[in-house]
């Protein structure tokens, strides 16, 4: 496949002093879900996250490489399993299987490595784990577990381990007060939203405080999922340079993302206020939010326009575009319900009714005898898979070299798109998930995977050669109705007596997080693990440098 895209592995080391293996260590691990390093570092020198400043300069702070670069939410379960997608297979909330036609909503326990809590759980190590994005109840888990309390996507109903914990959470601090992210159904009224985003984080300090202080833990990891949900809603509002910024801004909203970080760096200042020295501080996220110029909801009708997906939600093809398909008798009647109404329904069902509902409109209609390529919905990278013979039941693309010039046409295609408003090239990188993400669980993945250039500012058009000018407005049934959207810039802060102050990470990965975590704690990591433990901590700085340079002469 010709392409000017690079896999983003890397390399590795492993800390060669070793880490202090004594149980009575502690880690609190915090992630920020979906928070931007650039955003972070920006209003940390500003003064506005002073709490996430005070662990910036008193311990490191680093950006850190991650898989977010081709697929914004392997992230998570990259972090998790210390392994990469190939490995672990999890990458989107709407998934497909090798040996199924369809797409189906993810389900968290189909991760295939076990979270690193596990590890540190058989190992004897007290955990208390609160909402991990995609996390499942482990079986048999001798810790504390709560499952979507506060999380912005729910893969599952909420839960916990034991299984009283997470109503006794509720009884004392009430429900998490902002929305899932099915129940917004449309751009939120934003003041009310960044408040409700801002009492979200206040709630999961005060609960996880009380965790904290009321059971035995030597890991405690606790993820804000707000930034995710402030970036994708309130960019527009902060962003005065975006297509959708209301005239002359809203009073008192100016700074209503930035606010809702601030809220997050409070309620982490709240936690550190009730732990001593002791403890190991981590606080990492694993991608970022910038503004939303992604073309996902044009590439059908690209792949349409190019002979390759035929299905009744795509167009006609170019230089006749009169022949619109037929629509089928599950989207005319669904087309005659009033938006507002489906809205009102879809707010009633219950969460696994709403998916089985949502899954059956996205695969209803295609044409799998003609189809030869198909997209995974995503709303941020394109997903594209070949209807491959032997792997998708009614696959129709032989393996071999009609597989491999089918992805030369898709690369060729995928590179020429520009947006026709500035002429910009759109793509920024095109993958190919066979060189950047091998391993057991390559076939679940996408086959090509299209990032986005920032720059080429896409909204509603992609035009090429081939397929001509695509047009398609978003929104709310076009998942880019977001005003803010993914972007890989993940980032990590750490403090505390096993962390070289002012030490700089050297080609560190999000990878690495799940096996410096469990050497910290005395654990050896698994050997299938593709993360090293970064040297700097435990005053190993000068094994990284020497790491470092070996690196660099080779």
């Amino acid at each position: 496949m010709p392409s000017a895209a690079k896999s983003p592995s890397r390399k590795y080391w492993r800390n060669g002093h070793g880490m202090p293996r004594t149980a009575r260590n502690k880690v609190l691990l915090i992630g920020l879900d979906s928070a931007d390093r650039e955003l972070v570092e920006r209003w940390c020198d500003e003064g506005h996250l002073p709490t996430m400043a005070g662990l910036r300069s008193e311990g490191l702070w680093s950006p850190l490489a991650t898989t977010a670069e081709v697929m914004h939410v392997s992230a998570w379960p990259s972090i998790y399993t210390g392994t990469l997608p190939g490995k672990h297979g999890m990458y989107h909330a709407y998934q497909i299987r090798a040996g199924e036609q369809d797409v189906h909503r993810t389900v968290a326990e189909e991760c295939a490595e076990p979270p690193f809590w596990k590890h540190l759980d058989d190992a004897g190590r007290k955990c208390i784990v609160m909402d991990a994005f995609m996390d499942y109840r482990l079986p048999g888990f001798g810790g504390i577990q709560i499952v979507e309390y506060g999380t912005w996507t729910w893969f599952t109903t909420p839960a916990s381990t034991p299984t009283q914990m997470y109503k006794e959470i509720v009884a004392r601090f009430g429900r998490y007060p902002a929305p899932e992210h099915t129940q917004v159904l449309n751009v939120p009224e934003p003041r009310a939203f960044r408040d409700r985003l801002r009492q979200g984080a206040a709630v999961k300090a005060k609960a996880a405080k009380w965790l904290m202080q009321t059971h035995p833990w030597d890991l405690c990891f606790l993820t804000f999922g707000e930034p995710h949900a402030a970036g994708h809603f309130l960019w527009h509002v902060e962003d005065p340079s975006y297509p959708s910024h209301p005239a002359g801004g809203i009073e008192g909203l100016e700074f209503c993302l930035r606010e809702t970080y601030a809220a997050v760096d409070a309620a982490i200042g709240e936690i550190l206020d009730a732990l001593d020295d002791s403890v190991t501080v981590i606080v990492t996220s694993g991608d970022g939010m910038g503004p939303n110029y992604s073309g996902c909801h044009l590439i059908p009708d690209t792949l349409h326009r190019l002979d390759l997906f035929h299905s009744a939600s795509v167009g006609a093809p170019a230089g006749n575009e009169t022949a619109r398909p037929k629509k089928g008798a599950l989207a005319s009647i669904r087309e005659a319900i009033p938006l507002s109404v489906r809205h009102a329904i879809t707010r009633c069902l219950p969460h696994d009714l709403h998916y089985r509902l949502s899954m059956k409109w996205a695969n209803s209609g295609i044409d799998w005898t003609r189809s030869k390529a198909f997209c995974i919905p995503n709303a941020n990278e394109a997903y594209v898979r070949v209807n491959l013979r032997g792997r998708e039941p009614q696959g129709i693309v032989a393996s071999g070299q009609a597989y491999r010039d089918l992805l030369a046409e898709l690369d060729e295609e995928f590179q020429t798109l520009v947006n026709p408003a500035n002429g910009r090239r759109a793509a920024h990188r095109v993958y190919d998930t066979d060189r950047v993400f091998p391993g057991p669980l390559r076939g679940n993945l996408p086959d090509v995977v299209v990032t986005w250039d920032p720059d080429a500012r896409v909204l509603d058009e992609l035009e090429s050669a081939r397929a001509g000018r695509v047009r398609k407005r978003a929104s709310f049934e076009t998942a880019p109705y977001y005003t803010g959207n993914h972007r890989p810039n993940a980032f990590v802060l750490a403090r505390g007596p096993a962390v070289t102050r002012g030490a700089r990470l050297v080609d560190a990965h999000i990878v690495d997080i799940a096996p410096t975590i469990l050497e910290m704690l005395g654990v050896t990591p698994p050997a299938h693990f593709d993360g090293r433990a970064w040297a700097v901590f435990n005053g190993a700085g000068a094994g990284a440098r020497a790491a470092a340079a070996n690196r660099s002469a080779s």
